[in-house]
């Protein structure tokens, strides 16, 4: 199954995948673009990235491997942008 990430920082990203879920598609993410947004170790969100499914944002990981996707679910993942001076 092809998942598309829509991301902020790298367009639209296309992953060929087998059974996806919200973590292998992160890091999938990871492996194709080099940010890692993902926490393997932690189970967590790195930095300043915010991750949606279907629109609902995703900040609690811990579960992220049971999160079977359906080749209509959107997964967008974006980096915050702060500015400041």
């Amino acid at each position: 199954m092809v998942m598309k990430v829509k991301t902020n920082f790298a367009g639209e990203v296309m992953l060929e995948m087998e059974s996806p879920t919200l973590k292998t598609v992160l890091i999938g993410l990871f492996k194709e673009v080099g940010f890692s947004v993902y926490s393997v170790e932690d189970k967590e969100i790195r930095g300043d990235f915010k991750v949606y499914l279907n629109g609902v944002e995703y900040d609690d990981l811990t579960n992220a491997n049971n999160v079977l996707l359906k080749q209509e679910d959107e997964v967008e993942v974006t980096t915050v942008i702060l500015v400041g001076g």
